[in-house]
């Protein structure tokens, strides 16, 4: 390896990270390639971003639970009063008080269940996005591209053709306005076919299905996205054979 090509080399870090200027991002990907050893690099660095990009808590294992349960268990339990709970002071708090606060707490128990579900659903739609951008950045095939957004910012696609998926990596590009949302297109042959859509722009986003798509672009629309683009793209990008 040259000193050049070692000079080079350094720079893969901040080249998956976005951190590269223009310049330096455009003679890495000349470089990248013609250099196989930085290739390889260069995907376990995107996969590596993007467990960090997608990361989601995991769910308490289930030991936790058994031994909660059995700390519950040796706790000594205050014995229940038949006709109500004297506080200090010589209060009384009558059966049909105490039934009404019981029924309170069972009803936040359910609303805190409901929540927890939905919060283990929306873990597993984070898990499942995070696998699908790990299997096109690992993908032997994978191809990168970068090009500008005209409101400011630069946009990366990682293109697989093995795994029918594209990528889309923006960085600098700001939150739709009020109303609008940014949606994907893919372009080629007959008219742009939707591709999804995202409200900041931040993050990985996956595009499936991309199939023999030349390019890929991202324009500003109403919200709930339109069928056919209506404005000029913020974003375009051909994408890799």
């Amino acid at each position: 390896m040259t000193r050049a090509s070692e000079t080079m080399h350094d720079l893969a870090g901040a080249y998956a990270l976005h951190a590269l200027p223009e310049i330096e991002a455009r003679q890495f990907e000349a470089h990248l390639a013609e250099c196989g050893t930085c290739a390889r690099e260069m995907r376990g660095l995107r996969a590596t971003a993007a467990r960090l990009g997608t990361a989601a808590a995991r769910t308490a294992p289930l030991q936790l639970r058994d031994r909660v349960l059995t700390e519950i268990s040796r706790t000594p339990q205050v014995r229940p009063w038949a006709a109500g709970i004297r506080r200090r002071g010589g209060r009384v708090f009558p059966p049909r008080l105490l039934a009404l606060a019981a029924a309170a707490c069972l009803l936040v128990a359910v609303a805190l269940g409901v929540v927890t579900v939905r919060t283990q659903d929306r873990l597993d739609r984070v898990e499942a996005r995070q696998r699908q951008v790990e299997s096109v950045l690992t993908a032997p095939d994978a191809r990168t591209v970068t090009a500008a957004v005209r409101t400011g910012g630069r946009g990366t696609v990682v293109v697989s053709r093995r795994e029918n998926r594209a990528v889309v990596i923006m960085t600098g590009l700001p939150a739709a306005p009020p109303s609008r949302t940014y949606e994907l297109w893919l372009l080629g042959a007959g008219a742009p076919r939707p591709a999804g859509l995202t409200d900041t722009g931040s993050g990985p986003i996956v595009v499936d299905g991309i199939g023999a798509a030349a390019g890929i672009g991202i324009t500003v629309e109403p919200e709930g996205g339109s069928p056919e683009p209506t404005t000029d793209p913020v974003f375009a990008a051909a994408l890799p054979a």
